[in-house]
C-alpha cells in the first residue's frame, strides 16, 4: 500500500470516519479537461415558457443568472400511486423541465449543466437528469433504466456535471429534465430545499467514452489497475487498430519512480471470439513492486506485482471502508447520523428497531440475510490476515460484531426474524408518525438455515476474543438450526418466499446446498452426529441436481459440472442479479473437510472437480478478459412458470418472447443449450455480484483441487472489476483509475464503494456501461464488497502453503 493510504487509514482511525475520496483519479476528474469542439446552449431565459415545473412547490426566474425550484423537505403524505405503508417510497421528486419538439442531438456527445443545490442539513446533495426520446429508439425503456442520471454533487456551491451522452439515444428528444428527490429527514436536514440551474448545453467532444461492446476505445490499455500476482498470469491488451499511429512491435514493463525497463517483451495480435487484440504478455515475470506498462503511445498508471497481500490489500481497507460507511443506526461522520431508529419490526406483541447492520445499497434500505453475509466474510478474511496485519484483524472483528449484532438482534426467539424492510429514505427517528417503515416478519427455514450456518461459523472465531458471546452463539445456532428444521418438515420447499427479499430466487438444489453447509459448520463446532447426518442428507438432494454425465455439444465435446435448479434437470442453476453460486461449493467443501472419511467423501471431490472443469471452459468464451461466462441455459426454461417468475422480478410477457431472443444472441451449443456471457435478465442487471460469487466457487475449488487455474479464475473477477474490462474503468470507486461516480444517491460517494455491475443493452450479450448512473447496474451494493473480501480470504489463505 502506498503511505498516502496508509497515513489515511490512520487520520481515518483505522476505518473509524470515513477515507477521503481520491477525485484525481475519476473519470469525472478527466472530464473536466476534454476539448470542446462544439457547443449548443439551451437557452434558459429567452425562451420564455419552455422551462417548466413539476412536483416543486414554486418556480423562479432571476434573468440573466439562474432558474430555481423549491420544495419542502419531507411531505405530508406519500405520492400518488404509492403503498399505503410507504414501502420502498420516498416523498416525491421536483424538477425543471424544458420540452423540445423532437430535436435531433445526434451530432454532440456530452451535455453539461451547472447547478447549485441548497438543500440544509441534507446529507448527501443528490441532483437527476432525466431524458425523453420519442425517435427510432424510445427512452426511457420498458424498465425505466435507461435516460436517467443521478449525481452527487456538493451542497452549497455551483457544480459542473458533465454527463457523455455517446450511447444515448438521441435522434428525436421531447424532454429534459432536471431536479432532485425528497429523500426524508435525517436529525440536521432542515425543511426546505432549492435547486439552481445557471447553464444548460450539448457539447460535442473529442474525448467520449466507449460504453458498449468487448474492443476497448483506441488509445485505452487494458491491464488490472490493482495489478497481477507474481506466480500468476499476467497480461494486458489493447484494441487492434490504433488511431494515428502504427500497432507497437514491442512493449516494457518499467519500474514506477525509476522508469528503469525491468522486462520486454512482443506485442502480439490475439485472435478471440470476442475479436483480435494487440496482447502484452509479462507472465515470465516475477519480481514484487510497482510497475507500469508501454508499449509505443500506449501507457499504463502504476500497478502492483506480487503476492495476493502486495496486490489486493489496499483493496481490502477500501471495501471495509465502505462496509463501514453503510452502518445503519451509527452515526457515520460525515454521511448521516444515527439513522433509522422508526424501522420497526412487530411480533406477538413485541417491537424491536429494525437498525443495525449495514444498509444494503444505495437506497438504505436493510435485508437481514446481506448483512449477515458481509458478517460472515469479515470474520473469514480476519482469520487470514491475523498473522501479517493484527490491526487489521481487529479492525475486521470489530466490523464483523457491529454486523453479528443485528443478526442476533433480528431474532424473536421462536423461529421468527426481521428481515427485511424497504425504506429508500431518511426517517426523523420518532416512532409513530407518517415516515416509519414497517420491517417484514418472517419464519423461513431457508434463513434460519442460513443464519444458524452464519452464526456456528462465527462462534469458532470469536472464541479467543469474546468468549461469552461466543458461547451463546452456538446456542442460537443450534435452535435456529432446529427452527428451520421444524418449518422444513412441515412445508418442505413449498413456503412461499418472500417478495423483494434477497432469498426469493433460491432454488431447491442451493436450499439445499444451504442446508447442508450450516448443517457442517455445527457438525464442525459441536462434533454431535446429528448434523453430520442431516449434511449428507441435504447433499444428496444437491448432488442429485448437479449434471455429471454431461450435455453433448454441437462441437462433440461434453460438458458437465453444472446445477439444476432440481432433480427434474429441466432448468439450469442461474444468477441474474443477487447471486451465491458460491454456496454449492462451499458445502461440497465443508462436508468433505468435516467428514473426509465418509463413504461417498471421494463422489464429492468429483463433484468439485466437475464443477472446476465447468468454470474453466465457461472462462474461455470470455477471453482475453478474465470476467466468466454467466453460464447454460435451456431453450425451454421460461416455460417453466414459478422458476421463471422466482428468478426475475417485475416482468411482463414481454420477457419470455426476449428470452428466446437473448439465447439466440449468445453462443449456440447445440439444439437445446445456449452458452451466454452475461446472464439472461430484464428490469434487474448487473453481473458483479454474479461473478464474485462465481469467482469465490472458484476459489473454494482451487482449495480443495490444489488448482492453480482455478484461482487464476478466481483471481480473475476481481481483475475485471479493477479495470481490466473493456472501459478500462474501476468499478471499485477509489481503487485503481478511471473510477466513476455511482448510484448511491443517500449516501454520496464513498471510497471502496462497488456496484451491482456491469450491464447489457436490450438482448445483447455484450457489455453495456454507460456513465448514466441508475439502479440497478450503478447503484452502490454492501454484498459485493462482502463478497470481494471473501475471496481475498481464498487468495490469503493459498499462499500459506495450501495451493501448491
Amino acid at each position: 500500500m502506498d503511505n498516502r493510504l496508509l497515513e489515511d487509514i490512520r487520520q481515518s482511525g483505522f476505518i473509524h470516519r470515513p477515507l477521503p475520496l481520491y477525485a484525481e483519479r475519476s473519470l469525472e476528474s478527466k472530464q473536466q479537461n476534454e476539448p470542446v469542439l462544439g457547443k449548443l446552449e439551451l437557452a434558459l431565459f429567452e425562451d420564455d415558457g419552455k422551462w417548466l415545473h413539476q412536483g416543486a412547490r414554486s418556480m423562479s426566474i432571476v434573468p440573466g443568472q439562474h432558474l430555481a425550484i423549491s420544495s419542502p423537505t419531507r411531505m405530508p403524505r406519500w405520492p400518488e400511486g404509492s403503498p399505503e405503508d410507504g414501502d420502498y417510497v420516498n416523498f416525491g421528486s421536483a424538477w425543471l423541465i424544458r420540452r423540445f419538439d423532437h430535436d435531433n442531438w445526434e451530432g454532440y456527445n456530452r451535455i453539461t449543466v451547472e447547478v447549485y443545490p441548497d438543500f440544509p442539513g441534507v446529507p448527501n446533495a443528490y441532483v437527476a437528469l432525466k431524458f425523453k426520446n420519442e425517435g427510432e429508439v424510445a427512452v426511457p425503456d420498458i424498465y425505466n433504466r435507461e435516460g436517467y442520471h443521478g449525481v452527487n454533487v456538493k451542497n452549497g456551491q455551483w457544480n459542473t456535471i458533465h454527463l457523455d451522452i455517446q450511447q444515448l439515444p438521441r435522434d428525436g428528444i421531447t424532454e429534459l429534465a432536471i431536479g432532485y428527490y425528497l429523500n426524508g429527514k435525517d436529525r440536521a436536514t432542515g425543511d426546505r430545499m432549492e435547486l439552481r440551474l445557471r447553464s444548460a448545453r450539448l457539447e460535442r467532444v473529442e474525448g467520449h467514452e466507449i460504453s458498449k461492446g468487448w474492443m476497448p476505445k483506441a488509445g485505452d490499455l487494458i491491464y488490472s489497475h490493482s495489478g497481477y500476482n507474481a506466480e500468476g498470469t499476467k497480461t494486458a491488451f489493447a484494441a487492434s487498430g490504433l488511431t494515428g499511429e502504427a500497432s507497437p512491435e514491442s512493449f516494457s514493463l518499467k519500474r514506477e519512480g525509476t522508469d528503469e525497463i525491468a522486462f520486454e517483451g512482443m506485442v502480439m495480435p490475439l485472435a478471440t471470439s470476442l475479436g483480435t487484440y494487440l496482447s502484452m504478455d509479462f507472465t515470465a515475470f516475477s519480481e514484487s513492486g510497482r510497475y507500469y506498462l508501454q508499449a509505443g503511445g500506449l501507457r499504463s498508471e502504476g500497478f502492483a506485482i506480487g503476492s495476493a497481500s502486495e496486490v489486493w490489500h489496499a483493496s481490502v481497507w477500501k471495501a471495509l471502508n465502505f462496509i463501514f460507511c453503510e452502518r445503519c443506526g451509527y452515526p457515520v461522520p460525515g454521511i448521516h447520523g444515527s439513522c433509522h431508529a422508526d424501522i420497526v419490526a412487530r411480533h406477538e406483541g413485541l417491537i424491536l428497531s429494525f437498525n443495525g447492520g449495514w444498509h444494503d445499497a444505495g437506497d438504505v434500505s436493510q435485508q437481514l440475510i446481506q448483512t449477515a453475509e458481509v458478517a460472515f466474510a469479515l470474520f473469514e478474511l480476519a482469520e487470514k490476515v491475523e498473522a501479517f496485519d493484527r490491526d487489521l484483524c481487529l479492525r475486521l472483528i470489530e466490523e464483523g460484531e457491529w454486523g453479528l449484532d443485528f443478526l442476533l438482534k433480528t431474532r424473536f426467539g421462536d423461529g421468527y426474524r426481521a428481515t427485511s424492510a424497504g425504506i429508500t429514505r431518511w426517517t426523523d427517528g420518532l416512532i409513530g408518525n407518517m415516515d416509519d417503515a414497517e420491517a417484514r416478519v418472517h419464519n423461513q427455514a431457508y434463513e434460519n438455515f442460513y443464519c444458524a450456518g452464519i452464526e456456528a461459523y462465527i462462534h469458532e472465531r470469536l472464541k479467543k476474543v469474546n468468549p461469552a458471546l461466543s458461547e451463546r452463539l452456538l446456542q442460537f445456532a443450534k435452535e435456529d438450526f432446529e427452527f428451520a428444521m421444524t418449518e422444513y418438515g412441515r412445508i418442505g420447499f413449498d413456503q412461499k418466499p418472500i417478495f423483494w427479499e434477497h432469498t426469493y430466487q433460491t432454488s431447491e438444489s442451493l436450499y439445499m446446498a444451504t442446508a447442508s453447509w450450516a448443517a457442517s459448520m455445527l457438525y464442525k463446532a459441536t462434533q454431535e452426529r446429528q448434523y453430520a447426518s442431516r449434511a449428507v442428507e441435504f447433499m444428496s438432494y444437491v448432488l442429485d441436481c448437479q449434471e455429471l454425465t454431461g450435455i453433448t455439444l454441437d462441437s462433440g465435446k461434453t460438458l458437465a459440472g453444472f446445477f439444476y435448479r432440481n432433480p427434474e434437470k429441466r432448468v439450469v442453476q442461474h444468477f441474474n442479479h443477487q447471486a451465491r453460486e458460491h454456496l454449492y461449493l462451499m458445502a461440497l467443501a465443508a462436508i468433505r473437510d468435516t467428514q473426509p472419511e465418509h463413504a461417498d467423501a471421494e463422489s464429492w471431490l468429483a463433484s468439485i472437480r466437475s464443477y472446476g472443469d465447468y468454470l474453466k471452459i465457461l472462462a474461455a468464451y470470455t477471453e482475453p478478459y478474465p470476467m466468466i461466462a454467466s453460464g447454460v441455459y435451456h431453450e425451454s426454461e421460461h416455460l417453466d412458470e414459478r422458476s421463471f417468475g422466482h428468478q426475475h422480478l417485475l416482468t411482463d410477457e414481454r420477457a419470455k418472447a426476449d428470452y428466446g431472443e437473448q439465447l439466440r444472441r449468445g453462443e449456440k451449443l447445440n439444439d437445446s443449450y445456449y452458452l451466454r456471457r452475461f446472464p439472461v435478465w430484464f428490469s434487474f442487471r448487473g453481473n458483479n455480484a454474479i461473478l464474485l460469487s462465481t469467482g469465490k466457487a472458484a476459489s473454494v475449488a482451487a482449495a480443495c483441487l490444489n488448482d492453480r487455474e482455478l484461482k487464476g479464475i478466481a483471481e480473475g473477477q476481481l481483475q475485471w472489476i479493477a479495470g481490466m474490462n473493456p472501459f478500462a474503468q474501476s468499478l471499485m470507486h477509489g481503487e485503481g483509475y478511471r473510477y466513476a461516480q455511482q448510484y448511491s444517491v443517500l449516501c454520496g460517494e464513498m471510497t471502496g464503494e462497488i456496484p451491482v455491475g456491469i450491464q447489457t443493452w436490450g438482448n445483447d450479450d455484450e457489455p453495456y456501461w454507460p456513465q448514466f448512473n441508475n439502479a440497478t447496474y450503478k447503484e452502490v451494493w454492501t454484498g459485493n464488497a462482502g463478497k470481494w473480501l471473501s475471496i481475498v480470504a481464498d487468495l490469503y489463505e493459498s499462499e500459506n502453503g495450501k495451493l501448491g
